[in-house]
């Protein structure tokens, strides 16, 4: 199975109309509350990304939309490649995850286009990002739990 991975980072990177002129002015409300049950057992959809800032060096929390299945976590790009977190995540090579209740720490990001690895995706992240129309997701290596774990035990 061949992998589209995405490079050209001359382009804007493509938002899908109802996220850029819906979702996007939501945020700044959705995600403090979001904040508060993220990464938590009862709504995996919803993770905490802990990432730092490529030119602040500030950590940051924010709410993200990121599935396990096989040996990787999906991570749904819904404002693109060129979101803050993205970007940060891609720059630094590494972030910390909080997904149902147990802290992971991600690396190796790769931008993939979504159609190319539709089967290899959770099947409601699949169908969420198809209904959106999001063309691309982040895929990243749990390479320890953040308790210090040296075999990141994959949620199932």
């Amino acid at each position: 199975m061949e992998q589209t991975v995405s490079s050209d980072r001359r382009q804007k990177a493509y938002v899908p109309g109802f996220v850029d002129k819906i979702v996007r002015p939501l945020t700044k409300v959705l995600n403090p509350l979001i904040m508060r049950f993220a990464g938590g057992w009862w709504f995996p959809m919803f993770s905490v990304l802990r990432h730092r800032g490529r030119r602040s060096g500030q950590i940051y929390s924010t709410p993200v939309s990121a599935m396990p299945r096989g040996a990787f976590f999906w991570l749904g790009l819904t404002f693109g490649e060129d979101a803050a977190w993205a970007r940060n995540i891609i720059a630094a090579g590494d972030c910390d995850l909080s997904y149902r209740g147990t802290d992971y720490h991600l690396a190796e990001p790769i931008v993939l286009e979504s159609k190319s690895v539709r089967s290899q995706l959770p099947p409601v992240m699949a169908l969420g990002l198809s209904m959106l129309g999001v063309p691309k997701v982040l895929r990243m290596r749990p390479i320890a739990r953040v308790d210090g774990d040296a075999q990141p035990a994959m949620p199932r």
